[in-house]
């Protein structure tokens, strides 16, 4: 089953203390691109976010967003008292001993090393701080992900009806065309024979039937399209099991509907022939609105 390269995913945590609501979106690409927009605090995950989708994403662009709010908010940063007190015991014992009176400012001890300290954001600290968060946070990834996946089969499936019967009316039409072009000589044939008569009534000129007959022999070899209706059914037969049994089959597709389309072109152009010329314009019709959507397939 095929997949769409459009999607949305999400997923998301409550808890008493905070909530996290992870979005996923992806769009068509031919290739993959990842755009995260995180909030700051989430900043030391931004790689291991990367390597997840990418292990996980083949085509398209997807925009990640993640919205984390803390609920019962803790100061961000306090006072050592115990390093505070330290200090203000050693300057009094040296102020005494050097007979300095002067005091020191409440400013003057914040601004000593250790004694005003900042709280660690998630995703910053030791390596088992990471670890706790990283777990939570990537068990939300993979749920967005997967219901991003659900979504783009959802997609796919509804990609593969429509573009399964553009292929059978490519199918019906080819075989129209190889029953039609069973008569294109015969046609060509008869109508040679007709106007080279009407030139030469009143004449004594026959119609040497040699070159008539070599005549319809190179017309006949320059409008053969049986090779080509060949190709162009052998590409459809392809189509149809990439479309069935392969799950990324995007790119192969661009491909096979390339080809078809130099095949409905080449027929076109040898044909010499305004019914299957017509014809061949309602093949390339459907094979433009084929390549259309095989643009969202991953």
């Amino acid at each position: 089953m095929i997949k769409s390269m459009t999607g949305f995913g999400s997923a998301e945590l409550k808890s008493e203390d905070k909530t996290i609501y992870v979005e996923i979106r992806s769009l068509n690409n031919k290739y993959l691109k990842i755009n995260t927009k995180i909030p700051e605090s989430l900043a030391g995950f931004e790689e291991r976010i990367g390597k997840l989708l990418k292990a996980v994403l083949l085509r398209g662009t997807v925009n990640l967003s993640i919205d984390y709010k803390v609920l019962k908010q803790e100061p961000r940063c306090f006072i050592n008292k115990d390093v505070l007190k330290e200090y203000y015991q050693l300057i009094s014992e040296i102020r005494n001993e050097i007979s300095f009176k002067q005091d020191v400012s409440f400013e003057s001890l914040i601004a000593l090393p250790g004694v005003l300290e900042y709280k660690k954001d998630v995703g910053d600290g030791d390596e088992e701080s990471v670890d706790d968060g990283w777990t939570e946070l990537e068990s939300l990834l993979r749920s967005a992900v997967q219901d991003l996946d659900t979504m783009k089969q959802a997609e796919g499936k509804n990609l593969q009806l429509d573009i399964e019967k553009w292929t059978k009316r490519i199918s019906n039409i080819t075989d129209t065309i190889e029953s039609e072009s069973h008569t294109v000589v015969q046609k060509y044939r008869d109508r040679i024979h007709k106007r080279v008569q009407s030139l030469l009534e009143g004449t004594n000129i026959g119609i040497e039937k040699d070159d008539l007959y070599r005549e319809v022999a190179i017309f006949a070899d320059r409008c053969d399209i049986s090779e080509e209706l060949g190709r162009l059914r052998s590409h459809l037969t392809m189509f149809w099991e990439v479309l069935e049994k392969e799950e990324l089959a995007g790119r192969k597709l661009e491909f096979i509907v390339q080809e078809m389309f130099r095949e409905a072109n080449t027929i076109g152009s040898k044909a010499n022939n305004t019914d299957i010329v017509r014809q061949v314009i309602e093949i390339k019709t459907e094979i433009e609105r084929i390549k259309e959507q095989v643009l969202n397939i991953e």
